[in-house]
């Protein structure tokens, strides 16, 4: 079995330094073997933001898997946008932004949703979905953990533009194997299996809010603890309680099989 722990929308030069304190405490007693962070480290991709968020990612008492967001390249940067939008990013946060990590049970897929071509939206290439097909099916007996910024599917009321190509990903990724999306973006927490087109239930994706920054959007700050192998995951939400700490909310479990995910 293996633990990690999902965060995401950081958003440092718009964080709650309080929050961020005891998401800290917090990552440190669920003792996971990775934290996945999955994107929007900063509020703007700027070195007096990115500061911060490195010292945050070294703070963190345990390995780190991570893909850049939406706010994560330049914005009023035009030049950089354009000819090299991950430069501070890699430079402050990872060398990679499609990273790859695998254990005896799970397998992790990082994908870099973001668009230099869009202020908020994000997009997969054809490219980018066949190698993660290709991931899926190599992964063997562990279970697939796709990681991206934006998610590949989200609730009607969600103002957010839906992830470029996202259903034709979710078609092909469907036909390769039962796995797992893990995402942000829309700070809204979400754990259910997605039912694509052409079979159902192959996809279990989760979501979290925003763990620690102001821009809640109503919700409180949170974040997920899975407990995964390759045939089910243990998925409980933890939400920031304000002025104290953060504490377990809805918990939820998914059994996976080569048909795809089933409640329980």
């Amino acid at each position: 079995m293996t633990r990690l722990v999902l965060i995401a929308d950081l958003h440092f030069g718009r964080e709650d330094r309080g929050v961020v304190s005891e998401l800290l405490k917090a990552i440190e007693a669920a003792r996971p073997d990775m934290v996945v962070i999955a994107g929007d480290f900063v509020q703007r991709a700027r070195r007096s933001h990115f500061r911060p968020a490195r010292a945050f990612v070294e703070a963190i008492p345990a390995p780190v898997f991570a893909v850049p967001g939406n706010h994560d390249i330049p914005l009023y940067n035009i030049g950089a946008r354009w000819l090299s939008p991950h430069a501070t990013y890699r430079r402050w946060i990872a060398p990679e932004t499609e990273p790859r990590w695998h254990d005896g049970d799970v397998s992790l897929i990082g994908v870099d949703t973001t668009n230099r071509f869009s202020r908020e939206a994000g997009r997969v290439s054809e490219a980018q979905i066949a190698r993660v097909c290709g991931d899926i099916r190599g992964a063997g007996a562990r279970l697939p953990v796709i990681v991206a910024h934006h998610p590949f599917h989200q609730s009607p009321e969600v103002a957010k533009k839906l992830l470029r190509n996202a259903e034709t990903a979710l078609a092909d990724w469907a036909d390769c194997g039962a796995h797992m999306i893990l995402s942000g973006h829309v700070h809204r927490f979400h754990a259910e299996p997605f039912v694509a087109r052409k079979k159902e239930g192959m996809t279990l994706q989760v979501h979290c809010g925003t763990s620690s920054s102001t821009r809640r959007r109503g919700a409180a700050n949170d974040f997920a603890v899975l407990d995964a192998d390759a045939r089910a995951v243990a998925i409980t939400r933890m939400i920031h309680e304000p002025g104290k700490t953060f504490l377990a909310d809805v918990r939820y479990r998914f059994t996976r099989s080569a048909t795809g995910w089933t409640t329980g």
